[in-house]
């Protein structure tokens, strides 16, 4: 813990200018998550904007940020045994929340103009939260004060729709063969003829789709994606495929997302093969994880989702891939207090690549 000068100093910060000093170096930390890490991909756009210099960091990297020099910033990185490091938590103007978007927004606003793209970023990150929507909750108050500005800006439309991603935009035999969220089991990942509404919603167990309606956010422009919540899955994708450190450069360049946004939707088939071997029982069982022998490319995160939206895994079990002998962790779903026993860890992308004894270290209580 920091004295209480600096937490009085912390209380003060409100805006980017006040974060770094004239010439000052700042150093970025960012957890292993959707929303911190496109957050801090938005900071780091900001600060290249203004010319100032930075180095950016996961909190899984082994690095001991205690002993910088720089000033320090974590971005839901909780970094340890640092008291001089400032995590945006801390700024928080608002009551407890679980999203660190609007605090970056109030830095930022002022010093640089943040663009629809990095709208539809940190909106579709802090989507994540409530995805696979068939088990989660409303967004909190601060989402829907984002969805509403942003369609008072014109970023996007709000709809009601059933949760099936796309559903509206494309042929009902193409939305069944890509929806992750709301997964219709029979079509997922095949090619259908020809797919009625009555179809689905017998396959999902439910008079009408009308019962599965629920609010969807569609971009007004050409974004790349169906609804934000295909943005969601691709980005917690493309941070297991292609690494935590590829979703931060998304709000740099944002022909990032749209290749993975591709490469997403290119992977229906290896996902739909993970879910046939847990339906299929082909699997181990070691606690909280279900062990399969699956390609990684196919997103850890994702077929956990799939397979808790079907109740197919209890909601805290999660998926573990065995290839070579070694178990390929997807960091995303792992609580803040797993991550920590990873320390040393071989991180491969956004996994975890263990031995037996480290994953049982891992799952014990």
């Amino acid at each position: 813990m920091g004295s209480l000068q600096q937490r009085r100093d912390r209380r003060r910060i409100r805006s980017l200018s006040e974060l770094v000093q004239e010439g000052e170096r700042l150093v970025v930390v960012g957890d292993v998550s959707a929303e911190p890490l496109v957050s801090s991909g938005v900071i780091l756009r900001a600060l290249r904007t203004l010319g100032i210099d930075f180095e950016f960091y996961l909190s899984t990297d082994p690095v001991d940020f205690g002993r910088m020099k720089e000033r320090v910033v974590g971005v839901e990185a909780h970094i340890q045994n640092c008291a001089t490091c400032l995590e945006l938590a801390d700024l928080k103007p608002r009551r407890a929340s679980r999203h660190v978007f609007h605090v970056v927004l109030d830095l930022l606003r002022e010093e640089v103009a943040i663009s629809k793209e990095e709208h539809v970023l940190l909106l579709s990150s802090a989507l994540t939260r409530y995805t696979p929507r068939p088990l989660a909750g409303a967004p909190e108050q601060e989402v829907q004060e984002l969805v509403k500005s942003m369609v008072a800006s014109g970023i996007v439309k709000e709809v009601v729709a059933p949760r099936l991603i796309g559903w509206g935009s494309m042929p009902p035999e193409e939305v069944v063969q890509r929806s992750v969220d709301a997964c219709v089991l029979r079509y997922f990942g095949r090619p259908a003829a020809r797919v009625t509404e009555s179809d689905v919603a017998r396959e999902l167990g439910v008079g009408s789709l009308k019962e599965l309606e629920d609010r969807t956010y569609v971009p007004s422009y050409d974004a790349g994606v169906l609804d934000l919540y295909e943005a969601a899955y691709v980005i917690e994708y493309a941070i297991d495929v292609e690494g935590p450190e590829y979703a931060v450069s998304m709000p740099l360049n944002y022909s990032y997302f749209l290749w993975a946004v591709r490469a997403f939707r290119e992977s229906a088939e290896r996902l739909r093969e993970c879910v046939d071997s847990v339906l299929e029982r082909r699997f181990e069982r070691e606690g909280p994880f279900y062990i399969l022998e699956c390609d990684p490319e196919a997103s850890g995160t994702v077929v956990t989702k799939i397979l808790r939206s079907l109740k197919l895994i209890e909601e805290g079990s999660l998926v573990v891939y065995r290839a070579a002998g070694k178990y390929y962790t997807p960091l995303q779903p792992l609580a803040r207090s797993q991550r920590v026993r990873l320390s040393g860890s071989r991180i491969e992308g956004g996994y975890a690549v263990l031995d037996g004894s480290a994953l049982g270290k891992l799952r014990a209580p």
